[in-house]
């Protein structure tokens, strides 16, 4: 059973031009728009692997598992679970369109524009019944709300160390801006979880920081920690995420240990040209070079490549 495999569903076949949605994602590279294009232009039935999109393009392995994140997190590929006799042996991506996309580059509007577009009476009517209210009691209200909203949030700021104030920028400096909070709350939100991570677990926020900006750094961790809110949720286990990756700071093994679940161990092997490569070997499935790289991330392997040398 083959794994790292890209295929495309059949009843994409009969298109013989690439769909818009594509063309109309913001802030997608050229890169991952014309990997994109390319993976259309094949057949369903056209065996689309990893190693066939490295043999095809002059990029590297990392390039090309960049780009293939890339469309994963926009919608562009959906990744499925592949099982072998029940046991988990690995992942395959579905090229789809994202539906909110896919809608309003046929029609140019939203399903929201939509429904209020083919229902115009209903918003007069909407629009009359609070016309005929009492007008100014909405807004007196509405103040009132707003005052209040402000008074609460300004008494949960005060409660913010200003230890945490100072630091918040820099964390959220660490992150792209499009992950980024923009509002008023969301900062807040923000600075209420480095300070429970600094008052109830512990931690000091400068050894927090450059956790952090390692991930940041990091090809696979950049693409799965998104906020800082992460560090106070909790993965399958139950563990706290702030405990697990301060955790691999601390541990003597580099953090691929805990990246791999179920790993048993790593191993060195060459490839018919004779380069060095590394697998794995898990309770479930083997690993192999191509594999590994995607998973960890660049940083992440050459430390995992560096502990291996280092054991010989």
């Amino acid at each position: 059973m083959q794994i790292n495999k890209i295929y495309k569903p059949d009843h994409f076949d009969q298109y013989t031009i690439i769909p818009l949605a594509i063309f109309r994602q913001k802030g997608i590279s050229m890169a991952a728009s014309g990997l994109y294009a390319w993976l259309f232009s094949h057949d369903s039935n056209h065996e689309i692997t990893m190693t066939f999109i490295g043999g095809h393009f002059k990029d590297g392995k990392d390039a090309i598992n960049s780009r293939v994140k890339e469309l994963e997190t926009l919608g562009f590929l959906v990744r499925e679970s592949v099982r072998e006799n029940g046991k988990f042996a690995g992942y395959n991506f579905r090229m789809c369109v994202p539906t909110t996309i896919a809608e309003k580059t046929t029609t140019g509007k939203t399903a929201a524009e939509k429904t209020a577009a083919g229902n115009p009476q209903q918003s007069n009517n909407i629009y009359n019944n609070i016309y005929n209210n009492n007008i100014q009691d909405n807004i007196q209200d509405h103040v009132q709300t707003f005052v209040q909203d402000n008074v609460q949030y300004h008494n949960k700021t005060n409660n913010i160390p200003q230890s945490v104030k100072s630091a918040l920028d820099h964390f959220i400096a660490l992150f792209p801006e499009k992950y980024q909070p923009t509002t008023d709350a969301q900062k807040l939100k923000w600075a209420q979880c480095l300070e429970r991570v600094e008052r109830i677990d512990g931690y000091d926020l400068r050894e927090v920081y450059k956790m952090t900006k390692k991930l940041c750094e990091d090809q696979f961790w950049s693409g799965n920690f998104l906020s800082i809110l992460k560090l106070r949720n909790k993965d399958k286990n139950g563990i706290l995420w702030v405990d697990r990756f301060m955790g691999m700071e601390k541990s003597g093994k580099p953090q691929a240990y805990k990246m791999i679940p179920n790993i048993i161990k790593f191993y060195k092997y060459n490839d018919p040209a004779g380069k060095p490569m590394i697998g794995a070997i898990t309770k479930n499935a083997e690993l192999d070079d191509f594999a590994l790289v995607y998973k960890l991330g660049t940083t992440e392997y050459e430390n995992l490549k560096k502990y291996l040398d280092a054991k010989g």
